[in-house]
């Protein structure tokens, strides 16, 4: 896969992550989260740090099958078969910066980790 093909497949997973995400869309962000990977940031002044069960669980409460969410991908840095994705993105009518870590794991990228801060 050349430097284009995998930036064009990571954009593409933030898209089904940040549409995922806002539609409570569980299938979809079990198939782009890895089993053990963790949310973690500042919400209402307390550190949240959820698995990605409960990640998914808080998307499904905040679920809005309606919403065509704001997001852009800030930057993209990849190296060998690790990458870092900042996207700028809307949730449940909140801002985000978030920092996704991924791994190319069987020619197809997954989420690691999210860090995040709300603007």
């Amino acid at each position: 896969m050349t430097t284009s093909e995998h930036i064009a497949a990571l954009t593409a997973l933030v898209e089904t992550y940040v549409i995922a995400m806002t539609r409570g869309d569980r299938p979809a962000l079990e198939r782009i989260f890895f089993d053990r990977a963790s949310e973690v940031g500042h919400y209402e002044g307390e550190l949240l740090w959820n698995s990605r069960d409960a990640f998914i669980a808080m998307c499904e409460d905040a679920a809005d099958a309606e919403a065509a969410p704001f997001w852009a991908v800030r930057a993209i840095s990849v190296q060998g078969d690790i990458a870092m994705i900042h996207v700028e993105n809307d949730w449940a009518g909140m801002r985000f910066d978030d920092f996704l870590t991924l791994l190319l794991h069987e020619s197809s990228w997954r989420i690691v980790s999210k860090v995040y801060r709300i603007r």
